[in-house]
């Protein structure tokens, strides 16, 4: 497995930025029901978690 290409960011980094800040925003509203009663342990833990699932993500979609 090629850890380099996982832990970096992706290039050309504006497309790269802009595939992971779509999947934040994302994933940030579909699971808003979750983290909302939650409070802000809750929306941080769920904003951790959407930043590694939309980084994992951009970085499939840009391999292609």
């Amino acid at each position: 497995m090629d850890w380099k290409f996982w832990l970096t960011a992706g290039e050309p980094r504006p497309r790269y930025v802009l595939l992971v800040a779509i999947g934040v925003v994302l994933m940030m509203a579909i699971s808003y029901p979750v983290w909302q009663p939650g409070g802000r342990g809750m929306a941080a833990f769920v904003a951790v978690a959407a930043v590694i699932i939309s980084h994992v993500s951009a970085k499939s979609i840009m391999r292609r």
